[in-house]
């Protein structure tokens, strides 16, 4: 899925890469350090070692062309690119959700996903490259070919490379008929570095075919699809906060039960304890929220806590408590505690339930269930260590009590 998201962006998505040009103070001595033109590397690597041109570019009425071309049914974005040493990648395949693809086609959802890791994925290049001083232009739309961008009112001058061609000059100055205030200029290279001297068409390739995706569940337009993810998505942000503040007091509760039950876990020798501050483990798989716009039920909000004793030597026997909660439609409460053991086995590992607890309440009682649901699942920790010795196989020592919580 991952690959076909990929071959998605790619697909839709073009970026046009521009050198930042910075016009130093009139009182700094090496003028042209920081010019756009002056980067030898750039040369070498995108100007044909030095025989090939630069087109010098008026930034506002580039942008003004690039934003008018892309219209309204496209995203369109520009920045400057961040360089940085360490690791900066945008979000990985866990945060694209297979029920949204699924339902409005890897085309939709890969464009959903750009739109929300543009940072990353577009404006974040590794500091070695920061010698580029790049600005990108990037454009998403529904078409799998080139896009054309009109430049003619943007271009203030060419710069030509200090090995380019003499012959060539000539289509330079075809090019530029017309256009009488676009400087040309070559470059010179002296004491390892270029300066400015006085001066006496792309044609895109083929892209490459693919063959087409499945169609997605929900009918209409790549448009279409992708205004009804993006709904669905500002829906679901929109209830979020009023859902998140509904669940505070309760999922509190939660936390302080856990942390108290992991006080506990402590206490059992030979094992090493640890716990997560948040996941929704004691969720079955078949009842966790879905991606906005997903078909389901409903699930505004859902977290909880997590924590283990795992059996020494490490890697044999992890006894885990979790609780969580998850709000739903008319302000009501599902309330979700479980005990189990992984058995870690050179076949393979075993997930075995002891004990699940599992109810729905009125958000304004949660204090009182919580609290109720807590002794249950304080009560089966208790009676799950039996097991859980004997499958590590531990003499039976009387548990020290665990308190209702």
């Amino acid at each position: 899925m991952w690959e076909e998201l990929d071959r998605h962006l790619r697909l839709h998505t073009k970026v046009g890469c521009l050198t930042r040009d910075f016009v130093p103070a009139s009182d700094i001595t090496d003028r042209d350090a920081a010019r756009g033109w002056s980067h030898l590397a750039l040369w070498s690597h995108y100007g044909d070692k030095y025989a090939g041109f630069c087109l010098r570019v008026d930034q506002d009425k580039l942008i003004e062309s690039f934003l008018r071309h892309a219209g309204p049914t496209a995203f369109a974005f520009h920045a400057p690119v961040r360089y940085l040493n360490g690791q900066n990648r945008a979000s990985t395949i866990s945060d694209v959700d297979l029920g949204q693809v699924k339902e409005f086609g890897a085309d939709a959802a890969a464009l959903a996903y750009a739109a929300k890791n543009k940072d990353p994925l577009f404006f974040r290049k590794h500091s070695d490259w920061g010698y580029e001083a790049e600005y990108r232009l990037v454009l998403l739309n529904q078409s799998e070919n080139y896009d054309f961008v009109d430049i003619r009112d943007a271009v203030t001058g060419v710069i030509l490379g200090n090995r380019f061609a003499e012959q060539n000059r000539r289509l330079i100055e075809e090019a530029l008929d017309g256009y009488p205030d676009v400087e040309v200029e070559p470059l010179r290279f002296h004491q390892r570095s270029l300066f400015c001297a006085p001066l006496e068409g792309f044609l895109p390739g083929s892209r490459p075919s693919f063959s087409p995706t499945p169609p997605a569940r929900r009918k209409g337009s790549l448009s279409e699809r992708f205004l009804a993810l993006q709904n669905a998505e500002n829906e679901a942000e929109a209830s979020h906060p009023d859902a998140a503040a509904l669940a505070r007091m309760p999922l509190q509760q939660l936390q302080d039960g856990i942390a108290a039950l992991e006080s506990q876990l402590r206490l059992w020798s030979g094992t090493e304890v640890g716990s997560t501050s948040s996941g929704v483990t004691a969720v079955p798989e078949e009842e966790r929220q879905r991606r906005p716009g997903v078909p389901g039920e409903k699930i505004h909000y859902q977290g909880g806590f997590h924590c283990f004793a795992e059996h020494l030597p490490l890697w044999s026997e992890t006894f885990s408590v979790s609780a969580a909660l998850q709000v739903l439609d008319g302000e009501r409460l599902r309330l979700h505690a479980l005990v189990s053991i992984e058995h870690w086995r050179d076949t393979g590992n075993k997930q075995e339930e002891v004990w699940s607890g599992r109810q729905e309440v009125e958000a304004s009682d949660a204090h009182t269930e919580v609290a109720a649901l807590m002794d249950q699942l304080a009560t089966a920790v208790r009676d799950a260590r039996i097991v859980f010795d004997q499958a590590r196989g531990v003499g039976s020592e009387e548990p020290p009590e665990i308190a209702a919580l």
